[in-house]
């Protein structure tokens, strides 16, 4: 209790009023003394071996170790047993805005189990460590933060005051982990199948208990040569753009207006701006940008020059990505700044790994965070149009033409 006292001394007061059942009493079970969410995906038509490479995939995907999320990794595979075992680390964020950042780290433990015709995920072990960057922030376990106890007010009936908040995202993202599971399976296991009528579905099964939550993944009941599984709640993207995507495992895909950090500071470090699509894109290094609200629509805006050979590609191309990374990539950054696509196959020399958007965009597997915009407006900023005396003597024949694009995506790691 003196943890979750101190906690209340940080931060400001907030009223969760939120009522959603989902996150009242029963919602974090707690076992053997651990906050722990278990559910099980039934696929009757797959064998342990299907499963077991379908949730493989997954994990190889989800659990990637970076320079931010160092302890991110899968560290158990046994297929014989059908065995996966992962330490999991990122973020969990409350509120973002251009001048501030509310957000948690979350480490976890993920295990598979798989069988024939189904598998059980479960998560438990969870600790946090919030407002890292404020003399080295506070730790604590979901068995003294987000329980039933300290994460509900006393009558049970609402999200606690200021501690609710970790409660609800722990859900959400629990939530969104298990519905990335299901989709895993329908996607990654097989081919696709013929259509199934309302009347040939299997029936899902509603959950044995508050935590033992059981979810039968749909098959044909006449089953293909290639078994098929088809998924209970459908892809967050339509197939069409789905299968245009090439590249994007390991991103989640968040709201422009939970881009984390100080809008000012991740404009300043370098990133990397791509036009094109897969027939023809180039990549440069960005410096001056920014990230707001046009036309009442979130918005991120670069400069280019027009002696650039991407230039000359983004005005062919309706939608361009601004990509981040972690200093690790700095080398790769300056090549891309100092080469040009004119010359030779700058990406090559980068080292990086091409990736294409559902939307068909291209950006890198490097980077943490990809925004995606389609351009709206057009700028051309010349000598006569800077009003700034220091600055026009800085830069006294700069000509560069401003993009402005709506976020259209936002995926990070």
């Amino acid at each position: 209790m003196k943890k979750i006292l101190f906690l209340l001394c940080l931060l400001p007061s907030l009223l969760w009023a939120q009522d959603d059942a989902k996150y009242l009493a029963g919602a974090v079970p707690v076992e053997d003394g651990y906050v722990t969410f278990r559910q099980t995906f039934k696929a009757p038509s797959l064998s342990q071996k299907e499963l077991y490479q379908a949730l493989l995939m997954w994990a190889n995907g989800k659990f990637q170790p970076t320079d931010q999320f160092p302890q991110n990794k899968l560290i158990t595979q046994n297929e014989a047993n059908g065995e996966l075992g992962a330490i999991g680390e990122e973020y969990l964020v409350f509120s973002s805005s251009l001048l501030s950042l509310d957000r948690t780290r979350i480490y976890y433990q993920c295990r598979v189990e798989c069988a024939a015709g189904e598998c059980t995920v479960e998560l438990s072990r969870i600790r946090y460590w919030y407002d890292e960057a404020r003399d080295g922030g506070v730790r604590y376990r979901a068995e003294e933060l987000i329980t039933d106890e300290f994460g509900l007010n006393k009558k049970k009936t609402k999200l606690a005051r200021v501690v609710g908040k970790f409660r609800e995202k722990t859900i959400d993202f629990k939530d969104q982990l298990f519905k990335d599971i299901e989709n895993a399976i329908g996607k990654n296991a097989v081919q696709a199948a013929p259509a199934v009528t309302k009347a040939q579905q299997t029936p899902a099964t509603s959950g044995v208990t508050t935590n033992d939550k059981v979810v039968t993944v749909n098959v044909p009941t006449t089953a293909p040569a290639t078994p098929v599984v088809t998924t209970v709640v459908n892809n967050a993207q339509p197939a069409q753009a789905a299968s245009a995507a090439q590249g994007m495992e390991g991103f989640r895909k968040v709201n422009p207006d939970q881009i984390p950090g100080n809008a000012v500071k991740l404009i300043s470090d370098a990133f990397i701006i791509t036009a094109g699509n897969d027939e023809l894109f180039n990549p440069m290094a960005g410096g001056w940008g920014g990230l707001g609200n046009l036309f009442n629509r979130p918005v991120a805006y670069c400069f280019i020059d027009p002696s650039r050979y991407t230039y000359g590609i983004m005005q062919k191309n309706d939608t361009y990505t601004l990509s981040f990374y972690t200093p690790a990539y700095q080398d790769a950054i300056q090549y891309v700044g100092t080469h040009s696509g004119r010359d030779g196959n700058k990406v090559a020399g980068s080292k990086l790994t091409p990736i294409t958007t559902p939307s068909g965009s291209k950006a890198f597997a490097e980077a943490w965070l990809i925004i995606e915009c389609k351009k709206i407006a057009t700028q051309l900023l010349t000598p006569s149009s800077v009003t700034d005396a220091a600055v026009k003597a800085q830069y006294p024949n700069k000509q560069t033409e401003m993009f402005v694009g709506e976020i259209i995506g936002v995926w990070m790691k």
